[in-house]
């Protein structure tokens, strides 16, 4: 996947002034903001672990599960001429409301006809206290094929979720309704190589300059917030545009 421009190029094009997201705390517990029009660059960040997920002690189980389970989030042909990685978090509210307006749409009118590929890049924040666990869980999934249906029930769930004090229980129950391997789901949620995945998917965020959730690199550009599909449409179209491009130069 490219590097990534500053979201300041599709000024004027996406009609939302003010966009709802989580944000992401700082060390010191108060609200990172961001300077409007700050560049970004980052590594490709989806469809191949990188360095920072591995480990002198890893086994082939532990290699393999990273493949997998990276592969597992994947969404889309490998033909396909721009990146849309989904950044989120599954206790934000702000990406429950994305992914119920917008997800279904956008899997029909870029994924599945060869416009874009997707992948889901998590970055649990630290005020909700469950998401790291459904971040795990949610790779182990992917690990068994079923990363975006176990995504779904987490996020139909949220509310629920919201007043449990273990949540263990709930992810137990979406895993045998999709009915994963038991052992093997259990198993893959204690090994420190999935655990070491999130923290790649994190320090990767960070790297793009992301502070808050959902947020979206798409082609070039970082999009931020859970905006209308309507308006996230003409980032992607955007996007289209600027990868054509690039492709016709010489």
């Amino acid at each position: 996947m490219p590097h990534f421009r500053s979201a300041s190029l599709l000024a004027g094009l996406i009609a939302a002034a003010l966009v709802s997201a989580c944000s992401k705390a700082d060390a010191s517990g108060g609200t990172a903001a961001r300077a409007p029009g700050a560049s970004t660059a980052v590594a490709p960040v989806a469809g191949v672990a990188t360095s920072l997920t591995t480990s002198t002690t890893d086994t082939l189980t532990d290699s393999l599960l990273i493949a997998l389970a990276d592969r597992g989030r994947l969404l889309g042909k490998e033909s396909s001429p721009i990146w849309i990685v989904m950044i989120s978090d599954f206790q934000c509210p702000y990406c429950k409301n994305f992914h119920d307006d917008a997800m279904t749409r956008l899997r029909r009118d870029y994924i599945e006809t060869g416009k874009a590929r997707m992948a889901y890049l998590n970055l649990p924040l630290q005020q909700h206290q469950h998401a790291m666990i459904e971040a795990q869980a949610a790779l182990c999934a992917g690990v068994q094929g079923q990363f975006w249906p176990f995504s779904e029930g987490l996020f139909a769930r949220q509310a629920a979720v919201a007043t449990m004090s273990t949540i263990q229980p709930l992810v137990d129950s979406l895993a045998r309704h999709l009915k994963l391997d038991m052992g093997a789901f259990a198993s893959c949620q204690q090994r420190p190589a999935i655990r070491r995945l999130v923290d790649s998917d994190i320090q990767q965020a960070t790297k793009a300059g992301v502070r808050s959730t959902p947020s979206f690199l798409v082609g070039d550009f970082l999009v931020e917030g859970a905006m209308p599909y309507a308006d996230f449409r003409k980032a992607v179209d955007t996007a289209l545009v600027v990868a054509r491009s690039a492709k016709r130069s010489p």
